[in-house]
């Protein structure tokens, strides 16, 4: 048995569904975004992974007949062991941990929050360009996840070199989620995992990260300003195209300025800076 990566070129209508499927059957999943669409990586440790392939396949053809969507067909390679910083949510539990990339630990069976939504993909994308400059800048990282829902963008904080991280949930049902998820990723003395509004939260930070929505966090636009600091970074996501552009700019009225914007057709993420 050995490592394969199942690769397929996906529009955004069928990103989700196929993510969505593969979770059942894999052992790791990276996405990354390209000019035409979404290439998603799938990872599995087997002798044998043509069944998958077939099987996926055929949820392809099905699908993209149904929605009038072209794809490009999936392929199975060995798997690059040289992934040195890619993200991989791995589903949990599982009896193979792929042995390259940054391993995310999220559990199987979920029906939110693994990572399958193009938002939290290009937050992901996001955390790794803005994380690393300010670990070069040598500052004491603090970070506020600004509901955290299942953790992911807090594990993947911590896993990037974040010593200080604070994770806000108002549900319930999802801080215990989030907790579950930060034990399987041994973060548990790294990340503080708070039931409350984050409107309640005291104190400055370096980086929020607010993968919300966009009426809400034009609603918290003025709270989450006042708790980031000079030279600070702000990461927005869950925005609807194109009301992303007003709720950048509600933001911008605080004293912060655009950085880098991910966009497709339906949904933006934003990274933007406090001067």
């Amino acid at each position: 048995m050995q490592w394969y990566e199942i690769t397929v070129i996906l529009p955004l209508r069928l990103l989700e569904s196929v993510y969505n499927f593969l979770w059942l059957y894999v052992n790791g999943i990276a996405v990354d975004k390209k000019e035409k669409g979404f290439l998603l990586r799938a990872y599995i440790f087997s002798s044998y992974p043509h069944d998958l392939l077939k099987r996926l396949n055929n949820f392809l053809k099905i699908h993209a007949k149904t929605l009038s969507v072209n794809y490009l067909p999936p392929k199975a390679n060995h798997a690059n062991p040289s992934l040195t910083d890619e993200f991989i949510i791995v589903p949990s539990p599982t009896f193979h941990i792929p042995d390259f990339g940054v391993p995310l630990f999220i559990q199987r069976g979920r029906a939110f929050g693994i990572g399958s939504h193009p938002c939290t993909i290009y937050c992901l994308l996001a955390l790794k360009e803005v994380l690393p400059v300010e670990l070069q800048g040598h500052r004491m990282e603090k970070v506020l996840d600004a509901g955290t829902g299942t953790g992911v963008l807090a594990i993947a904080a911590a896993k990037l070199g974040a010593m200080d991280i604070t994770a806000v949930e108002i549900s319930l049902e999802s801080v215990k989620e989030a907790q579950e998820n930060i034990s399987l990723n041994n973060l548990t003395g790294g990340i503080r995992l708070l039931h409350s509004s984050v409107t309640d939260i005291e104190g400055q930070f370096d980086i929020i990260l607010a993968n919300l929505y966009g009426p809400l966090l034009i609603q918290i636009s003025s709270s989450l300003a006042q708790r980031l600091s000079a030279g600070g970074w702000i990461i927005l996501g869950g925005m609807s195209v194109p009301h992303d552009d007003v709720v950048i700019a509600g933001f911008m009225q605080y004293g912060l300025k655009v950085y880098k914007r991910y966009r497709d057709d339906e949904w933006g993420v934003a990274v933007l800076q406090k001067i």
